[in-house]
């Protein structure tokens, strides 16, 4: 009990020295804690920190130095100490300040304390919502995360950065070797090996799914902030108006949508990149909207370290937000057509200020010197950009988008992306940002030929979730506000208090029950964990009794969690091999056989030449399925039973 107590207090240790400490450390030595308020300031931390560690691992790794436990703690110990020097002696050097000057440069956006108390209300319920959830599946078997941990443990294992490269079949029915892929980027794993280094964390455990699930709160409270910053002008009236959308935005995608895709399901389902950019995306906005509207060239440079640390971090979500970038300026350009020379002088202003010089001179210096990012190559571009190749991916029906988003949030998303056009709450950036946001999503998603997009549709439609919530926060409260006006100009449509409440409730009941019906949809009532475990005890006990010179091949189809087995060899990426889902033998003639004859015909001749050619020795079933064929010869010898694994051993 002891022992549990102290390793689960590590890692949340460990948890609270990467994903907060550098990023505390960094707003105070920019002095951007003077800008913010507590909560913007908590968020921003948090995002910071797993960009800031992604980079100071791969400088790391790029170093003469190994990445291990005393390193990683060290390089963050070194960037807190250099951080805190910067602020020490910044804050000498305005010791001269009078007190008023000080006074007007502290943050007067804090929250009030009924917002506050809300806002912890709207985040326990979704916790707690989520946790009902996460009991039966948070024990790790899902596909995604298993390939995702298997690199983090190489870092940990190495004590270098991953070489991610696969070996396939090739046509000589041999194992070729290992080539280049770039459908992982590092900055999904290095934020997981920094913390199972500095808590020595077990991989097949809850531990990825918790930081996982952490991520994605903050990513809530960092929609919370980008609301608010979007709909808040200077005055009074207006910071309140701003608040209140924020924590109706909070109320539509916390507690309401808690299962709903991306929510809980990315995080059960290991979707590190797709949960990372959600973090990522809205503060890179955050920052952008700000440094625009208040002309701060230090909100631009956060802005730009944001977007290339998830240019590190996930290639679908980077590529979302160039398209979200390009459409803010079209429709920037667009709504202030007059002024747009004045409006660019003052961008290159921001653009050429000596801060935002330095983050763009580091990054080039990082990309191009010391580690570009793996899918910065012709073969991973073509993939992602040209007419659609399948028909997963030439985009979803107008009723599929509206699932995806949910009924009640699409609703007041489509009467609230019009009310965008006419908006005077907002600043003319904010403006264009959700304009931005919400017509390049929509577009990428319902007619991606017309954008040369060459991505699967609803992974593109998963993002629309957090701007479609933004805007149907904005519709429902500016309805509710058009409803209580009794100004002079508002007056004779003003229809008395019965009738506003009413029509409050409605729009209430109406999102509430659409809400958690989906999330009653969500629920899962059978866990896999008991099947899991049999596979994983299974596959230690592979391990225990073979060598790197035998060939392993498991079956994805009928095994529960046979992604995590490779963890525990630890041969390579493509080891075992695996037959893959029936579909895809069927799908293409060129994809390789051999995995599913070997398992499904093993007694046949081409099976025979797949065994010879592979030098495949081992097969890991799952017995009520495959185990009759393999019975019947006397070749195979069955090593391991259980319920539901099945190990075959070949003998020569």
């Amino acid at each position: 009990m002891l022992s549990f107590l102290s390793s689960q207090f590590l890692l949340y240790v460990s948890i609270g020295i990467a994903l907060f400490i550098p990023g505390y450390f960094l707003i105070f030595a920019t002095h951007l804690n003077k800008k913010l308020s507590s909560l913007e300031s908590l968020v921003v931390a948090f995002g910071s920190s797993v960009v800031i560690i992604d980079f100071l691992i791969i400088f790391l790794g790029r170093s003469p130095f190994s990445i291990t436990r005393v390193s990683v703690f060290a390089v963050i110990f070194l960037f807190s100490i250099v951080c805190y020097a910067v602020h020490f002696f910044r804050n000498k050097k305005n010791t001269g300040a009078t007190l008023v000057e000080i006074e007007a440069v502290k943050p007067s956006n804090e929250l009030p304390l009924k917002s506050t108390l809300l806002i912890l209300l709207l985040i326990f319920l979704t916790i707690f919502i989520k946790t009902i959830y996460f009991k039966d599946t948070i024990f790790p078997t899902t596909t995604d995360l298993g390939h995702h941990m298997y690199w983090t443990k190489i870092i940990t294992t190495t004590a270098n950065l991953p070489v991610y490269e696969k070996a396939d079949i090739g046509q000589d029915l041999t194992i070729e070797k290992p080539r280049p892929i770039a459908d992982f980027v590092i900055g999904e794993h290095l934020i997981f090996a920094a913390i199972a280094l500095l808590s020595g964390a077990e991989f097949i455990g809850p531990f990825p799914a918790l930081v996982l699930f952490l991520i994605q709160i903050m990513s809530l409270l960092a929609i919370f902030i980008l609301t608010r910053s979007l709909f808040s002008l200077p005055d009074n009236k207006a910071s309140r108006y701003g608040e209140v959308v924020a924590l109706m935005a909070l109320f539509l995608i916390g507690p309401l949508y808690a299962l709903a895709t991306p929510q809980a399901k990315f995080v059960s389902g290991g979707v590190i990149g797709n949960t990372i950019g959600n973090l990522l995306i809205p503060l890179a906005i955050f920052f952008f909207v700000r440094a625009f509207s208040e002309k701060k060239s230090v909100f631009l440079s956060w802005g730009l370290l944001i977007s290339l640390g998830l240019a590190y971090t996930h290639h679908l979500s980077t590529f979302v937000f160039i398209f979200v970038f390009l459409f803010t300026i079209i429709a920037f350009v667009a709504l202030n057509f007059k002024t747009i020379t004045v409006e660019m002088r003052g961008w290159i202003k921001l653009f050429t200020s000596p801060s935002v010089l330095t983050v763009l001179a580091l990054g080039i210096i990082f990309v191009f010197l010391i580690y570009t990012p793996t899918y910065l190559n012709s073969k991973a571009i073509d993939t992602a950009v040209g007419a659609p190749s399948k028909s997963t991916r030439t985009g979803l029906t107008l009723t599929q988008l509206k699932m995806t988003a949910g009924e009640a949030r699409f609703a007041f998303a489509v009467a609230g992306f019009f009310l965008l056009f006419f908006a005077r709450k907002i600043s003319r950036y904010s403006q264009a940002f959700m304009i931005g946001w919400i017509s390049s999503l929509a577009l990428m998603s319902l007619r991606p030929d017309w954008l040369f997009v060459d991505i699967p549709s609803n992974r593109i439609a998963s993002y629309v979730v957090f701007p479609f919530a933004i805007v149907a926060a904005c519709m429902i409260v500016h309805s509710f506000v058009l409803l209580k006006d009794k100004t002079d100009n508002m007056r004779k449509n003003y229809l008395g208090p019965a009738f506003v409440l009413i029509t409050f409730v409605s729009f209430m009941v109406f999102v509430s029950v659409n809400g958690f019906d989906d999330n009653a949809h969500a629920l899962n009532t059978d866990s896999s964990a008991s099947k899991a475990i049999q596979t994983y005890t299974a596959s230690r006990y592979l391990a225990q009794h073979s060598n790197s010179q035998d060939m392993i091949l498991k079956d994805h189809n009928y095994l529960s969690g046979d992604t995590w087995i490779k963890l525990f060899f630890m041969r390579g990426y493509s080891y075992p091999l695996s037959r893959g889902y029936f579909k895809r033998y069927e799908d293409s003639a060129s994809r390789e056989q051999c995995t599913n004859l070997m398992i499904s015909t093993p007694s046949s001749s081409n099976a025979g030449q797949c065994f010879a050619g592979t030098k495949t020795n081992f097969i890991m079933i799952n017995p009520k399925i495959d185990s009759g064929q393999f019975d019947k010869l006397k070749k195979f010898w069955q090593i391991y039973s259980s319920d539901e694994v099945g190990i075959y051993y070949k003998s020569s």
